[in-house]
């Protein structure tokens, strides 16, 4: 029994190791082929490239000897156009005389005043930050002080009893100044809160 078996697995051995065979012969004569047309494509393709670099190397130095031939043209025609283009001492400017001839009327409006009444007086602060150490608004603290400004830590507990220490600016009188300190601070890529308050 072993002997009938013998011949059918050698067989079969035979059978599926000849088609692998031929299929890797088959796939390595393609890839020679294909690396082949790949290197033919990258020398025309480089061949190419130096070709077209030369000529604007080529180009660039025309342009060149061409800039350099306008600055060696000799100097006695822009003289002349020089001497043409003086003003005579009988040219006459008359802008200032026509000025004087045009008056812009202005209608006279009242002057700009405030709706707001001397009872809505606010005030303006700003926080640039919140922390939960006194050394980090400190740290920022200095920061402000190098931009000018005046800055003031004030330390309060919320509303689960944490301190937090707070770096603020003002009180500000007036929105312009305010407005100043802000964008100092913005500027410098620090953020800004600004707090508007009843006086």
């Amino acid at each position: 029994m072993m002997h009938c078996l013998k011949p059918i697995i050698a067989n079969k051995r035979g059978v599926s190791a000849k088609p692998k065979r031929a299929t890797h012969l088959r796939n390595k004569k393609t890839r020679k082929k294909s690396t082949a047309s790949v290197s033919k494509l990258r020398l025309i393709a480089t061949v190419i490239i130096v070709i077209l670099f030369s000529l604007g190397l080529y180009a660039l130095n025309q342009l060149e000897s061409e800039k350099i031939a306008r600055t060696n043209k000799p100097v006695t025609n822009s003289v002349i156009i020089e001497e043409k283009s003086l003003p005579n001492a009988e040219d006459d400017y008359t802008f200032y005389s026509r000025l004087k001839d045009f008056e812009v009327v202005v209608n006279k409006e009242a002057a700009y005043s405030s709706s707001r009444s001397a009872e809505d007086n606010y005030i303006y602060l700003i926080q640039a930050g919140s922390f939960k150490t006194k050394a980090q608004a400190e740290k920022l603290l200095v920061e402000l002080t190098l931009l000018g400004l005046e800055p003031k830590i004030n330390s309060a507990k919320n509303a689960s009893g944490n301190l937090w220490y707070r770096v603020r600016l003002g009180p500000f009188t007036t929105r312009g100044g305010m407005t100043a300190a802000r964008s100092t601070i913005i500027s410098n890529n620090l953020e800004a809160m600004v707090m508007k308050r009843k006086i």
